[in-house]
């Protein structure tokens, strides 16, 4: 949590300021207002409101802000509001769009340090502005250390500035991890948290592996480690599991560097997002054996209290040579190879096969404009059952077929969600009426010579389809699927002859199973309503 002193402080001199500015242009307020006044007490001259405003204007042009203040008036109401102690820096800057902005907890600062070592002298952080208001203090604490400060925003630039004025071990400069040669050095120490989910680079990568920014950074990052450096990084879920240039990525690290630790991080520790993520220790040298380790909260409230200390809750260890069989970082799947139903299932002469070879994996169209009386049929998250699809719920859209020929559903096509809270597999059948999938959910059209959808649903279903399908979910609280991530899930590949008659027998339990429920619920209705009446008619 952040330090509560100094943060009352900085909303104290806040208030101060209500109805002078917005809050989200805090931090650019308080400078231009303490510069401001600095001018003045430099030159023993008497504020105006003319004057203190076009100082005020000609001091944000020099910085290349923009004034955040209405008018002069308002400016001027603010000037004469503030009193003339010390602006805490870090402070401000920590209270910039306070409820969007992307903040590393304390807890995982505090792990990050233990990387320090008397052998540490150089320092990255990148996108400093991330790691207030605990920033000075780290520094603080390790004055013998260089540290070389970055962000990307201008604004961020003037008060890192700002902030480390007074330290000559610290170098503050503007620049992008993402790009190339954003530094010419390189570090004993890397510390960071990349941007996540952004939207993919173009092209033009940089002629890195990969197009995802996160990506792109540990890549870039891993170059600027000097000879006995190391890299802590934190990235989400799809670094562990993800086919393409992402696996291409993993083979570079585990070949050209040393990844010495994957760490899974509790749910819910970064406030501002619920993707799964993993912390990354990275060195230069060769990958022999991995320490692979699982934290929880020690807190159970999590939204509430938020997460003031890791639990380790498991470790194991794997080798270099069974990484590379397994062709993934997988955290679940490299715990389950101690589990005695996973290590069975693996050690099966079941053949398995990827879905991407046995089916086309697709995601849904996205749709503008819902129309009642429309043609065509919609399925939402909203419409899968855990047993089947509720048709009669489906919204509709008016569109040319041609348009949506692509994304026509089929019979014995599976449906799950590509994000939500819960899991839910159904598979279509066809309606008198087309249909298609919404952007929410995930199509999966089986090979029928191969494979059949509701055999796929048995399987994914089971505590073992759970335990394969979670390995490749990007969220927790909120479950984020790739489809393409899930091309690469391997599937039990039984003969089609002996699918269908798991398929048809499960049809037919299920038949009974709704049958029986419907009955049990009528006969539990009739009773209850018997018995309410017989109250009802008791003579007084």
């Amino acid at each position: 949590m952040r330090n509560d002193k100094r943060m009352n402080h900085i909303w104290n001199r806040y208030n101060a300021l209500r109805g002078y500015t917005a809050q989200s242009e805090l931090p650019v307020a308080l400078f231009l207002l303490k510069k401001t006044k600095e001018e003045f007490v430099s030159n023993s001259k008497k504020p105006t409101e003319h004057k203190a405003y076009e100082l005020m204007l000609s001091i944000a042009d020099s910085y290349g802000m923009k004034n955040p203040y209405p008018d002069s008036k308002a400016f001027f109401g603010a000037f004469m509001a503030m009193d003339d102690e010390d602006i805490d820096w870090e402070m401000a800057l920590a209270s910039a769009d306070y409820k969007e902005m992307f903040y590393i907890p304390k807890v995982l600062i505090t792990e990050f340090e233990k990387h320090f070592n008397p052998n540490t002298k150089t320092v990255l952080i990148p996108e400093a502005e991330k790691f207030v208001p605990y920033l000075t203090e780290l520094v603080s604490r390790h004055s013998d250390c260089e540290f070389f400060i970055t962000t990307m925003n201008s604004v961020s630039k003037v008060l890192l500035d700002e902030m480390f004025k007074e330290h000559e071990d610290v170098i503050v400069e503007q620049t992008s991890i993402y790009e190339y040669e954003f530094s010419a050095r390189k570090f004993d120490l890397i510390l960071a948290v990349p941007v996540f989910g952004a939207r993919e680079r173009g092209e033009d990568n940089g002629d890195f592996i990969c197009r995802e920014y996160e990506m792109i950074a540990v890549e870039n990052l891993l170059l600027h480690l000097n000879s006995s450096g190391v890299l802590v990084i934190v990235l989400p879920a799809r670094i562990t599991f993800a086919a393409g240039s992402i696996k291409d990525l993993r083979d570079f690290i585990q070949g050209m560097y040393k990844l010495e630790e994957i760490a899974e991080l509790p749910t819910g520790i970064f406030a501002s997002t619920a993707i799964k993520t993993y912390m990354f220790t990275i060195t230069t040298g060769r990958t022999e054996d991995i320490m692979i380790k699982r934290y929880d909260a020690a807190t159970s409230n999590i939204k509430k209290n938020g997460i003031n200390e890791l639990v380790l809750i498991d470790d194991t260890f794997v080798m270099l040579e069974e990484l590379m069989e397994l062709g993934y970082w997988n955290v679940d799947h490299i715990f389950g190879m101690v589990d005695e139903e996973w290590q069975r299932y693996q050690n099966s002469s079941i053949k398995k096969e990827e879905l991407g070879n046995i089916a086309e994996v697709f995601r849904g169209k996205a749709i503008n404009k819902k129309d009642a009386n429309g043609s065509i049929g919609v399925v939402n998250i909203s419409n899968l059952n855990d047993f089947d699809i509720d048709y009669e719920g489906l919204d509709h859209i008016e569109e040319e077929e041609r348009k949506v020929a692509n994304y026509l559903l089929k019979n014995g096509d599976l449906l799950l969600p590509a994000r939500g809270t819960v899991i839910r597999t159904a598979v279509f059948q066809e309606q008198k009426y087309p249909c298609i999938a919404s952007s929410n959910i995930i199509v999966i059209r089986p090979n029928e010579k191969l494979l059949l959808g509701t055999y796929l649903k048995v399987f994914l279903d089971s505590p073992m389809g759970n335990k394969v399908l979670a390995g490749k979910q990007q969220g927790t609280v909120v479950i984020n699927i790739s489809y393409k991530d899930l091309k690469s899930l391997e599937v039990p590949l039984l003969r089609v002859e002996e699918q269908k008659v798991i398929a048809e027998e499960y049809e037919q339990e299920r038949s009974r199973y709704v049958e029986s429920i419907r009955l049990a619920e009528n006969r539990w209705n009739e009773v209850m309503e018997r018995l309410q009446n017989t109250i009802l008619n008791v003579k007084q």
